[in-house]
């Protein structure tokens, strides 16, 4: 028996780390179904779903440099103001920090921003975004975008 107890505690020990990964790579996906959901819902223009996915402490800061509340950012999709018609992400990449995550990498949108522009725009950016888990789901609670001008990168 007391084998037995041995073994199983060197067992779990062992398999801590295995879990561990499991836990973040789980944690990682999970935001990445969050800012999918987040980025779906902006195209379908659904309010109630991104009432849900942004937390009420939102900063949104945009490439044109226009920055939005929670509030503000919902407003202008309700009046159509901000038009989000397709995001197609090109590398984005998550690190965990316990119940925060950030986002990192790319995306092509496809928009139309009447505080900026009458017309459709097409814009690549970079993009930086925190994720907060809260209540045992993940919220945006901070995105910031810059138009990327195609200059080389220095890493």
């Amino acid at each position: 028996m007391k084998c037995f107890v041995v073994m199983t505690l060197l067992f779990f020990i062992l398999m801590m780390p295995l879990f561990s990964v499991a836990q973040k790579e789980s944690a990682e996906a999970q935001v990445l179904a969050a800012e999918k959901a987040r980025t779906t819902a902006l195209i379908n223009h659904d309010l109630a779903a991104l009432d849900k996915l942004l937390g009420d402490d939102l900063t949104y800061v945009h490439a044109s440099g226009r920055m939005d509340t929670k509030a503000s950012l919902l407003e202008a999709i309700r009046s159509d103001k901000l038009h989000y018609m397709s995001w197609e992400p090109k590398d984005l990449h998550v690190r965990m920090h316990g119940d925060i995550a950030v986002l990192d990498g790319k995306y092509h949108v496809h928009v139309i921003n009447r505080f900026a522009s009458p017309d459709p725009l097409d814009i690549d950016l970079f993009i930086l975004s925190v994720y907060a888990r809260r209540g045992g789901h993940w919220q945006q609670i901070a995105w910031e975008s810059t138009k990327d001008v195609g200059l080389p990168a220095t890493h």
